[in-house]
């Protein structure tokens, strides 16, 4: 058989089990992605809610997401299901078991799920019958596509309690045995999950419970599907479906196994599914488990009814127990414990020794920081920027600007030489025209864009691209300096804090300059009027004999160079308070980017921080796993690795550059970071990268430390059990009740014997299954193992097979019961209970099977030998009613239409009962009549018998009636002895003679 596997899941229990099981695939993968197993699976999940795939969270392993694609899952709420209630002849696959559609009338458009009713999530299955086919006809051709072979096993796991899964379970076997018929090469195995007993689910209706009432119903059609009795209607097109075998076996799990032995509903026993199917996969070399499944140890797959085909043998259940080294936990551990640390480098960088990265930050002066000129220079955010004095923007740069004082400078001495140098210019005019240039270049020629004014006022329409620049230049700077390591993210945020602080201040000084501006002028303008007159005072020897008058003219023009670039500046700096709010705005919001990445980190380490808790707990295993580990051992070895400074500087720098990547090979700073990075991606890439980092670590550290990774199972156990033989079998006698199977037996039914089924095996077949690894490191330790397993197997176990293990980690035990009928379980008689409850309410009775009433399917349970002799005394009793004229014909008064009745008389009055069958004596006899009807007519003939046939003339005389009726049955039929109706007449006369009292 190859190892193809199509995992089909239905409802809630479904999904979760898919979801279990491909975490555990994920979770056996090696460093390099490899898995243990040869196995191909193929997934498709079926719902009516989106509860199960929704929770986004339970879907990922160590940051990984391994949730199903679209292409593997259908959705079907059931509110789609109103327009085929309001028309139900336009669909022939619902026609003709839709009826009565007034027991749908709860359905509307905000009904969940399938409501815990069975037949609505027939319906809902119905309608999207030709999407379902499809999706599972893809799935399975994408198996065969991926492995290149043409087998598979196909698994459908479900729930048989709820609406969805119960009422999705028949339809969904049939409709894949239909595309693939051959039941050879495609196995069709069944995983369903009973109602557990005093679930919180289970509302009750007039005291009985859908919830409890849906399992028996469920299982009543799965074993008249097994025993080939009933064949479902095809909701795809409306005709009978035709299969010699649905399915080739169906485990039944409850949450409790034959040993007493509890699990959770909700988790634990998804979970166990989940690693049965695993391990089932994983180790093909349990060759018993195949026979178990294919039904080698019996050929009667099915109990007989008196002839009739009643109760499939193809039930199963299952148990299993793994005693691990939980290698994944301690590498989630590991992990978890680094992403902290990682997480605390990002947002802190506070490395203590001893400690570890602190979860707080450094003391620093960020005030004084935020002050430094060169800081200030970097940024774009000293004076010189933010008053233009020197550029911002590229261009601007390009233009080679001179700074004010030193303009202004270069202007005055430029006209000095200027006006010295005119011959036509009088001594006495060289001050009014220095005034008069140096207005003009103030007012029309300042660096080319038409003076001072004008230049203040073009820039002030680029503020906000020079602001944008600023807080790109700081962003980036930023950003190199925490993805360097240099900074972290508290720092960057207590570093904007006292930079928007320094800003605010530095706005309000610029604003108080411009006011002060106006006062240092009229000073300069004063010292420039004083200046004139004693230029204009010295006399024209003096100009002879000194050059006073060049020494004045030279103070006149600082003077002047003074006055303009005071004029200029203070254009300047209220361009600079102008600008300085746009920057701060922007600036603020850099600063929020940088708090949004922290909080991103602060969540993510509370959640590291919580799946550690989670991990390694001692004395916290779930009963079906035990784990074995060296709880002092993994810390000491991560106390290593977090005390290591440089080490640890180097591997979180890994991790930032992994969550820089995340933003692509483009990203410069915290916005395109923001745009990108969403939580879980965070968590994924953190967990990614701290789960590839503790394992490079691990094998670096344990060379010189006892390593956790990598450890053999039977060498841990070795030095906890090797020498003590008495413990050593306690410990295998515990494991093999945990593994029990997981359903609680009713022992007088394994041990009943059913007539009418001689030469069938009796009771169930158990085998078990112990996968132990090879260690060559303690072979003997392994082998006292093995011998205990052989010495402490159940008591009636048909084989024990133990194999050695595919994973060195763990050791498996599992044991599968098989051949059962359904009448083996302790719970069957609770659900049927239950079950009864509800048919006696008629909507409800309508709402629990695929169709009718389920009065058609074949008792779950065996009847006893009397129930059997009064099955068979049946027919022969309702046709010698007949011979003596209590059962006759008549036309019913009140409609007209021809029945059956029986004339019985009760304290010597008459009393008439319609027979069931219709006005067709051939279908009366056939239809099984109530007991209260049915034990009348026995009554009545025995009675009668008793008290008018004791003479044997008078019985053989009643005897020659029945002949004469078979007789005259054979000629009516041409005498032909193949005849049904003359089969039955016949095949009643050693009954006949015994009810009469004559001899065999």
């Amino acid at each position: 058989m190859s190892n193809n596997h199509l995992i089909v899941g239905l409802g809630g229990t479904g999904g979760k089990v898919i979801r279990e099981l491909r975490k555990t695939i994920e979770r056996n993968r090696d460093t390099k992605g490899n898995s243990p197993s040869e196995a191909h699976f193929e997934f498709a999940y079926l719902d009516t809610s989106e509860d199960v795939a929704n929770e986004s969270h339970e879907w990922d392993v160590l940051g990984k997401d391994v949730s199903l694609a679209r292409a593997q899952r259908g959705t079907f709420p059931a509110r789609g299901v109103l327009p085929i209630l309001a028309d139900p002849q336009s669909f022939p696959g619902m026609r003709d078991w839709i009826e009565p559609r007034n027991v749908f009338d709860f359905v509307d458009t905000g009904t969940a799920g399938a409501s815990q009713r069975r037949k609505l999530g027939r319906l809902v299955f119905a309608q999207n019958a030709t999407e379902i086919r499809k999706l599972l006809e893809d799935r399975l051709k994408e198996l065969e596509t991926a492995s290149k072979s043409a087998q598979a096993t196909i698994h459908v796991v479900c729930g048989l309690a709820g609406g969805t899964g119960s009422g999705f379970i028949v339809d969904t076997v049939a409709q894949l045995r239909a595309l693939r018929p051959n039941d050879s090469d495609h196995r069709i195995m069944v995983y369903a999950l009973l109602p557990d007993e005093g679930s919180s689910w289970g509302e009750a209706v007039a005291g009985h419970s859908t919830y409890y009432a849906n399992g028996y119903a469920a299982l009543a059609e799965l074993n008249a599907l097994g025993a080939r009795s009933y064949h479902p209607i095809n909701v795809a097109d409306g005709r009978r479906m035709a299969a010699s075998k649905y399915f080739n076996g169906c485990y039944l799990v409850n949450h409790i196994n034959e040993n007493k032995v509890r699990f959770g509903v909700k988790d634990e026993v998804p979970r166990i599914m989940a690693e049965f199917l695993y391990q089932k996969t994983l180790n093909q070399r349990w060759t018993a488990l195949e026979r178990a499944e294919r039904g080698e140890n019996d050929t009667n797959f099915i109990e007989m009814d008196d002839g009739q085909p009643a109760r499939a043998k193809l039930f199963m259940t299952f148990g299993i127990k793994r005693v691990v080294v939980p290698e994944q936990e301690i590498r989630e551990f590991m992990a978890y414990s680094f992403a902290e640390q990682a997480t605390r480098q990002l947002m802190f960088n506070n490395f203590r020794q001893g400690e570890g990265y602190a979860n707080e930050a450094v003391q620093k002066d960020w005030g004084s920081e935020a002050r430094k000129p060169d800081v200030l220079q970097r940024l774009l955010l000293s004076d010189a920027h933010l008053t233009l004095d020197t550029g911002i923007l590229e261009d601007d740069l390009k233009a080679g600007w001179k700074p004010v004082r030193e303009y202004w400078q270069q202007i005055g001495s430029q006209l000095d030489a200027q006006i010295k140098a005119d011959k036509t210019l009088k001594e006495a005019d060289w001050i009014a025209r220095l005034d008069n240039r140096m207005s003009e270049v103030y007012d029309d020629t300042f660096r080319r864009l038409g003076g001072v004014h004008k230049f203040y006022e073009v820039k002030d329409q680029a503020r906000l691209e020079m602001a944008r620049h600023i807080a790109s230049t700081v962003e980036k700077d930023f950003f190199q300096r925490w993805s360097s390591g240099e900074l972290s993210l508290m720092q960057l945020r207590q570093f904007s804090d006292a930079l928007l602080a320094n800003l605010a201040e530095r706005k309000k000084e610029f604003e108080e300059r411009v006011q002060r501006a106006g006062e240092a002028q009229e000073r300069l303008k004063s010292e420039i009027a004083e200046l004139a007159r004693a230029f204009n005072d010295v006399g024209f020897l003096k100009r002879m004999v000194s050059d006073k008058r060049d020494t004045l003219f030279s103070e006149i023009r600082d003077k002047h160079q003074a006055l303009y670039a005071l004029r200029t500046l203070q254009k300047g700096h209220g361009f600079g308070a102008r600008l300085l709010p746009l920057a701060m705005d922007l600036l603020t919001t850099l600063r929020g980017r940088i708090d949004h990445l922290h909080q991103q980190l602060e969540r993510a380490t509370a959640s590291f921080g919580a799946d550690k808790a989670n991990r390694l707990r001692e004395g916290d295993d779930p009963v079906y796993q035990q784990r074995i580990f060296d709880a002092s051992a993994v810390k000491a070895l991560m106390k290593d690795m977090t005390l290591n400074e440089r080490d640890q500087l180097a591997r979180t720098q890994q991790v930032r550059k992994a969550i820089i990547a995340l933003g692509g090979s483009e990203v410069d700073g915290f916005d395109k970071l923001a745009q990108r990075v969403s939580d879980g991606a965070l968590l994924n890439t953190l967990s990614q990268q701290a789960a590839a980092i503790t394992e490079a670590a691990h094998t670096e550290l344990a060379k010189n430390a006892t390593p956790v990774l990598h450890v053999n199972i039977v060498e841990r156990l070795a030095r906890q059990y090797e020498g003590n033989a008495a413990a050593t079998r306690s410990f295998v006698t515990k494991l093999y009740r945990e593994a029990g199977s997981m359903a609680i037996f009713d022992e007088a039914e394994v041990n009943r014997v059913v007539p009418g089924n001689d030469g069938a095996a009796r009771g169930r077949q158990q085998t078990i299954c112990v996968m132990l690894p090879e260690c060559e490191e303690n072979r003997a330790f392994q082998q006292t193992l093995q011998q205990s397993f052989r010495d402490e197997k159940d008591p009636g176990t048909s084989e024990t097979a133990i194999l050695s293990g595919a994973l060195p980690n763990e050791i498996v035990v599992m044991k599968v019961s098989s051949l059962m009928p359904a009448r083996f379980l302790d719970s069957l008689k609770f659900l049927k209970g239950h079950y009864d409850g509800l048919l006696r309410d008629a909507k409800e009775a309508v709402l629990l099977h695929s169709e009718g009433r389920g009065d058609a399917l074949p008792p779950l349970f065996a009847r006893t030998g009397a129930q059997v002799q009064t099955l068979r005394n049946r027919k022969p009793q309702l046709l010698l009613a007949r011979l003596l004229t209590m059962v006759s014909e008549r036309s019913n008064p009140e409609t007209g239409l021809q029945e059956w009745i029986l004339k019985q008389m009760v304290d010597g009055r008459m009393r008439i009962h319609v027979l069931a069958g219709g006005a067709s004596w051939t279908q009366v006899l056939e239809a099984p009549q109530t007991p209260t009807l049915q034990q009348a007519i026995d009554e009545a003939v025995t009675a009668a018998i008793a008290e008018q046939y004791r003479h044997i003339e008078k019985k053989n005389e009643l005897h020659k009636q029945y002949n004469d009726m078979v007789n005259a049955r054979l000629e009516a039929a041409q005498y032909n002895e193949r005849d049904p109706e003359y089969m039955t007449l016949d095949a009643m006369g050693d009954t006949m003679k015994q009810l009469i009292g004559l001899p065999a």
